[in-house]
């Protein structure tokens, strides 16, 4: 408990430096920028593309359903983020939210697996866009920021930082908790200047382009 008072201080100072708002003016919106700069599918790094292929790998031994019925808590925390992403490309969004609730679930048990950073960022990264389909704006800026609470990964280390929830948030007016997030990536990711550089951006009132970003999450609902 003291801890997470801690934790929640660290925050609330943070954010103060920085106003929400629309972006300064003459400046376009995240979901302007899209058009203008339309989004160009990029190869992973060496390491992260090595995390994707070893977890497709695991996967690809036995069947998913199979895999997220099991009794063994391994065999679900493998499968669950599988079945996230199939789930919301699906449009299955209330499925997609009970997987993502189940994976924050064993997440405590896993914390020296390889593939715990992935898993916390992808659950509540997909829980705040879940908060944003139903309006719930406070909720998806806390689930947000929850995905950086994180030692990193592979994928999260060497590969870019998916954009589409921050985008989306940038956009309506979340400036101060996109511009938190965007520094606390940059403690687990190679790109640490680039991440620095566009929180600055965003609290003087200027969208940088952030990327990579899939298609319809900005200007949203994600």
């Amino acid at each position: 408990m003291v801890q997470t008072r801690f934790v929640l201080l660290a925050l609330l100072t943070a954010l103060a430096g920085c106003t929400d708002g629309p972006p300064a003016k003459g400046q376009p919106t995240m979901a302007e920028l899209a058009v203008r700069q339309p989004r160009q599918p990029q190869p992973l790094p060496p390491k992260a593309q090595a995390a994707a292929d070893a977890e497709r790998l695991a996967l690809a031994a036995r069947p998913l359903a199979e895999l997220l019925a099991s009794p063994d808590e391994a065999d679900r925390f493998l499968a669950l983020p599988e079945a996230i992403r199939l789930a919301y490309a699906a449009n299955r969004l209330d499925q997609a939210a009970a997987h993502a609730q189940a994976l924050i679930k064993l997440l405590q048990r896993f914390a020296g697996h390889p593939r715990y950073g992935d898993a916390i960022f992808l659950a509540h990264q997909t829980l705040g866009k879940m908060a944003l389909q139903k309006g719930d704006t406070k909720t998806a800026v806390i689930e947000l920021l929850a995905s950086t609470n994180n030692p990193g990964s592979d994928r999260l280390t060497h590969g870019p930082i998916p954009m589409d929830l921050a985008r989306a948030l940038v956009d309506l007016g979340e400036r101060k908790a996109v511009a938190h997030f965007l520094d606390r990536c940059s403690h687990f990711n190679l790109e640490r200047d680039k991440l620095i550089d566009w929180g600055v951006l965003i609290r003087k009132g200027i969208n940088p382009d952030l990327v990579p970003y899939s298609l319809g999450c900005s200007p949203g609902p994600c």
